[in-house]
């Protein structure tokens, strides 16, 4: 896979999968996972799209986490990813703390971002009760390992009714998971840049809703910025966010 080089020597790995000349999709994984995460999803949109992923610093076969890290080294580490592979601009999906990242690109670098995906995110990261699985599993894990620890945590990931009638789809993202063997180390430098993570106001204002916090309950939403934003997904039917999360150069 290339290498997209950072500063002190760091650098990202990154791949790109589909159409080579369709449209460009950034997607950014999130917290503790690397690229190895998209494979459910990468056949589904594969045709007519370059689609590129990349491991986060600190995950899958990137350059390991050496000190603290800040949300901007995040997003600049995916703007990295974007320069190597010659993408002046992308459409942007990120799912949880990469959804936090793609919030960044969006405001802060709209000239790199023709649409963008926010899933399963937040516009802040300080809001709510702590996620308490996810300090404990990050606690308990160099004692009882990743898999063990992703039980844990399996019931703030997975609704109850993927637990109970659909557990060999756990397996096998547990098989996937286990595989990148993210070091505590990464997890906690992640933690503290996702605390650091606050979008609320400006993401309020960008989409025209009245309470930032209504935008916590949207699992999925899609803007084009050349033009108004769309409706958040979770007022639109099932059908058309399964077409929209499958065909994102047509939200423009």
């Amino acid at each position: 896979m290339p290498v997209a080089d950072r500063p002190q020597g760091a650098w990202l790995r990154w791949d790109e999968h589909g159409d080579p000349d369709g449209e460009p999709v950034l997607l950014i994984m999130g917290l503790a996972g690397s690229s190895r995460g998209w494979w459910r999803l990468l056949p589904h949109l594969q045709e007519g799209h370059r689609l590129v992923t990349f491991d986060n610093r600190g995950t899958g076969e990137s350059s390991r986490v050496s000190g603290r890290l800040t949300m901007d080294d995040l997003v600049t580490d995916a703007i990295a990813v974007m320069d190597d592979a010659e993408l002046d601009s992308a459409h942007v999906l990120g799912v949880s703390m990469g959804g936090m990242i793609a919030q960044h690109l969006a405001l802060d670098h709209r000239d790199r971002v023709r649409s963008a995906m926010f899933a399963c995110t937040t516009p802040s990261g300080r809001g709510g009760a702590p996620p308490w699985r996810l300090l404990a599993a990050t606690a308990l894990r160099p004692a009882i390992g990743p898999q063990r620890t992703f039980e844990v945590i399996a019931p703030a990931l997975y609704a109850r009714h993927t637990r109970e009638t659909a557990p060999e789809r756990i397996v096998e993202d547990l098989r996937i998971r286990g595989a990148d063997a993210t070091p505590g180390g990464t997890v906690i430098a992640q933690m503290a840049a996702v605390a650091g993570h606050d979008y609320g106001s400006p993401i309020a204002a960008w989409c025209g809703l009245v309470r930032p916090d209504v935008f916590r309950s949207v699992a999925l939403m899609s803007a084009p910025f050349d033009g108004p934003p769309t409706l958040p997904f979770g007022t639109a039917g099932p059908q058309r966010r399964l077409q929209r999360a499958r065909a994102p150069a047509g939200a423009r």
